[in-house]
């Protein structure tokens, strides 16, 4: 087994004068001395949560599985079916975004509502997409040859149609339409669906979070999902996550993207401790949690699930949730790391739970 590279460096630092142009004169401003290696996030513990939460299915390309319900016409098309039509974005790529729009009827009970990462917001859902899933039942996954598949004449024929677009198009010979939708087990693993999920977005400039209690959604890889035992848990952590101090913590274990960061899983690098319901520090956030949600519930927000009401902004929390977070030690015991103050200073900032 090959042994761990050795964390023990030299430090250089100094400050070298433009008109020095080769070593002879770069070496009497230079100090060197011994240092050791540090990895951001190293001397952090890692939350209980980081194992219980996962990445959302691969459901792309988008034009073979969103889809958006069209009139049925005329004569009607029976019970049970609907005629369906593929949404199409601005942000596809090619070869996909060149193809024309999949149209055809597929039996009502393999569109599922989806979540994608511009789905959620602080405490908010917007309306879920709307995706050709072949699901059969609970957890039953079908491809185009599967013994069962024969029985959905309608969605037979659509999801042919869309392995037949896939192995045209495709970029590697590597995966099937369903090994796409399947990658890591992402689909199968939040089947059945479960009660009570916390989602959170993959990447953004701020931490979104949200509790979801719709078990028929699936969540696309754009989100991080989790299971939580009671709607207190949820909220719980709905009121960390979403909470403008967290992201600040977290961003130095962030990676970068073009225009934004890379949440993923590294939340879960902070000690956040799993949900104690006999603490009360832990039951008061449930409580400003669920204040919140109710709050933004009564607003107002186009687009937004139920009767379309909206969230906040992507970083609102009200002022009582931080001062709590602050006054329970839920950033830390040092005073940097209050809210609104300079959290920037490194790795060791973490969150703690009190009695």
């Amino acid at each position: 087994m090959d042994e761990p590279l050795s964390k023990d460096t030299e430090r250089w630092t100094g400050k070298i004068p433009v008109t020095a142009h080769d070593w002879t004169h770069v070496r009497g401003w230079v100090t060197r001395e011994a240092a050791e290696l540090k990895y951001v996030g190293e001397d952090l513990i890692s939350s209980p949560y980081r194992s219980r939460f996962w990445q959302g299915a691969t459901i792309v390309p988008r034009v073979l599985f969103f889809m958006e319900q069209q009139d049925a016409g005329p004569l009607g098309l029976g019970s049970g079916r609907i005629r369906v039509r593929s949404t199409r974005s601005s942000t596809e790529k090619k070869p996909w975004k060149d193809l024309s729009d999949q149209e055809g009827v597929v039996e009502k009970q393999f569109v599922r509502p989806v979540l994608l990462g511009e789905s959620v917001l602080p405490y908010r859902l917007l309306t879920p997409r709307k995706a050709v899933l072949p699901v059969e039942g609970s957890n039953t996954l079908m491809d185009g040859g599967h013994e069962h598949i024969d029985r959905y004449p309608d969605l037979a024929k659509w999801w042919r149609g869309a392995e037949e677009l896939w192995l045209e198009n495709r970029s590697s010979e590597r995966l099937t339409l369903l090994d796409q939708l399947e990658f890591r087990r992402k689909l199968s693993m939040q089947l059945p669906g479960t009660p009570l999920r916390v989602v959170y977005g993959a990447s953004g400039m701020h931490v979104s979070a949200v509790l979801v209690d719709t078990p028929n959604v699936v969540i696309e890889h754009g989100l991080y999902w989790g299971t939580v035992k009671s709607r207190d848990e949820g909220m719980y952590l709905c009121a960390i996550l979403n909470t403008p101090a967290l992201t600040e913590v977290v961003r130095p274990l962030m990676s970068y993207g073009k225009d934004e960061r890379h949440v993923d899983k590294a939340v879960w690098q902070l000690p956040i401790p799993e949900f104690d319901p006999a603490n009360p520090g832990h039951q008061r956030l449930a409580e400003l949690g669920a204040a919140e949600a109710a709050r933004i519930a009564t607003s107002q927000c186009p687009g937004c699930r139920g009767a379309g009401r909206p969230g906040p902004p992507a970083s609102g929390v009200s002022s009582r949730t931080r001062s709590h977070h602050q006054a329970s030690g839920a950033y830390g015991t040092n005073a940097a790391h209050a809210p609104g103050a300079n959290v920037r200073r490194g790795p060791s900032v973490f969150l703690e739970s009190r009695t």
